[in-house]
């Protein structure tokens, strides 16, 4: 058994980055996989940023973030919600720093302290907090987490969607494999980088919860003589579709955008 100190895990960023690497078995092949795949994603890291913001902009929730000034940006601000276009100038200019952020998960030195503090500024910069040089003396940029799981979830999905439907020849199997499992892993890194910055220690949940009348909540065991029983669930086909797979091969030796269902509106 590995002893894991948890105060150090808080306090010491390398420290906790080697304990997720670790436990997610993000190792060196796992990096000469996302390296392998630079030069196919690459090329398509513009239209999955695009792709970000078109569903950003969907829900006023995740749309409102963007009425703030970003840091860097001197020109005018669309001031109402219904007036906020992917295409303002403010918007193209976040979207240079999406499209930096993607690259770097593909191009990165794994090796790198500078990379793994790379992430956790990013995680600080959406908390309120200046991680960044550009960022002092700035409006605090304050996202909730919540927007940020989802974000990072849709983008892993849309990453994996594309890595699984390269043009046949151009990567096997096992190399779509190996990119998959690796991109999954080095966004579950990100999301803790993220968590980091959000979540109480146990002690402050546990003052919270009480605050908030929870304190009385009873997390035993479901005893022998208590019903378990959960309603019927539809009953699913256990084999997927040949209509839902994408069986055509696609030419270009470079990811495909358009097999993804996300980007069927603007297809």
């Amino acid at each position: 058994m590995i002893t894991i100190e948890r105060d150090k895990l808080q306090k010491d960023l390398q420290y906790r980055v080697a304990f997720d690497r670790d436990f997610l078995e993000f190792n060196e092949e796992d990096g000469k996989a996302l390296n392998g795949a630079a030069p196919l994603i690459l090329p398509v890291v513009m239209d999955i940023v695009d792709g970000v913001y078109d569903h950003l902009f969907e829900w006023s929730y995740t749309k409102e973030i963007f009425l703030k000034r970003n840091a860097g940006f001197e020109g005018d601000l669309t001031k109402s919600l219904e007036e906020l276009s992917v295409d303002d100038e403010q918007m193209k200019f976040r979207k240079q720093f999406l499209s930096y952020w993607c690259a770097k998960l593909l191009t990165a030195d794994f090796n790198d302290p500078a990379f793994w503090e790379y992430l956790d500024k990013v995680g600080i910069m959406h908390t309120g907090a200046p991680s960044f040089k550009h960022r002092v003396n700035k409006e605090p940029l304050k996202v909730d987490l919540q927007a940020l799981s989802l974000t990072l979830g849709w983008v892993m999905d849309v990453v994996i969607t594309i890595v699984l439907n390269f043009p046949r020849g151009v990567i096997s199997r096992t190399q779509q494999a190996a990119v998959v499992r690796a991109f999954n892993k080095l966004i579950w890194i990100q999301q803790d980088l993220f968590a980091r910055h959000y979540t109480r220690t146990d002690e402050e949940a546990e003052a919270h919860l009480q605050k908030q009348g929870y304190s009385n909540v009873d997390y035993s065991p479901v005893k022998p003589n208590q019903s378990t029983k959960q309603p019927e669930l539809a009953k699913e086909e256990d084999s997927v579709s040949d209509s839902s797979r994408s069986t055509s091969p696609h030419s270009g030796a470079k990811g495909d955008i358009s097999a993804c269902p996300h980007f069927k509106k603007s297809s």
